[in-house]
């Protein structure tokens, strides 16, 4: 009886079928870790993003680092000037991104799909020329302020406006790339003045821009000129009621 075959283990076209099936959940796998590596890797190639817009390269921070940038260049012999590499960045930029744009059809609706997206961006230079948000009402005398960012005096609403969440937004809508969103929320916080302040007949939001001191002008307490930009300003007469404003 020992020289009879045995039926207790499987048989070699179960044991093909399973290695197969084996093989099969291997490669997909693998083919799955190699899409995630690509994936990762193309959205993590820097790109300008929302930058890529010209009104925002007119902004002063980044006309300055086109200044710094071509006088670096011209004197280490690379003769240039601030218009001719704003050309040069702007002709580069617009390929790099379509180029990367191609290379990302895939791993954008998968970084969407899976919530793998990363929004920020690295820092590439300084703000030199921040904004800071100012709201004002107008009872009739004209405008006086009633938040400044970061001020102790003028903190209506700071609860609200000072959130690390909302100082990140209000950063972003100083720019005119967020012009629709920046309109939004002016929109939003008249209607709050418009409940916070009833003799208030008009609300402005704007944003104060002033470059950023040298260590010298800190020294000798020097300020730099202030200008205002963006304003919107709302009768307040006219917007509708703010039962829904919370």
């Amino acid at each position: 009886m020992g020289l009879l075959p045995s039926n207790d283990g499987p048989s070699a076209g179960a044991r093909g079928r399973w290695r197969r099936r084996v093989g099969l959940r291997r490669a997909a796998r693998t083919a799955f870790v190699l899409f995630h590596l690509h994936a990762v890797c193309v959205l993590a190639l820097p790109s300008p993003g929302a930058g890529l817009r010209r009104a925002a390269w007119k902004d002063p921070t980044v006309q300055a680092e086109f200044r710094s940038w071509a006088a670096t260049l011209s004197s280490l012999g690379l003769a240039t000037t601030p218009a001719s590499l704003e050309a040069f960045a702007w002709t580069a930029a617009r390929r790099w991104v379509d180029w990367q744009g191609r290379l990302a059809v895939l791993a954008r609706p998968y970084a969407e799909v899976t919530g793998a997206r990363q929004p920020w961006r690295m820092f590439v230079a300084p703000h030199r020329y921040p904004s800071v948000l100012h709201l004002e009402v107008d009872e009739g005398d004209g405008f006086v302020p009633v938040y400044v960012a970061r001020s102790d005096t003028y903190t209506w609403p700071r609860r609200l406006l000072d959130h690390d969440r909302m100082r990140a937004a209000v950063f972003r809508y100083a720019w005119p790339s967020y012009e629709g969103s920046y309109r939004a929320l002016a929109a939003f916080l008249a209607r709050r003045a418009r409940r916070a302040f009833p003799a208030a007949l008009r609300f402005r939001a704007r944003f104060a821009k002033a470059r950023t001191p040298t260590p010298e002008e800190v020294l000798r307490g020097v300020r730099p000129p202030v200008r205002f930009v963006r304003p919107v300003t709302f009768d307040l007469r006219r917007l509708e009621p703010p039962e829904a404003v919370r």
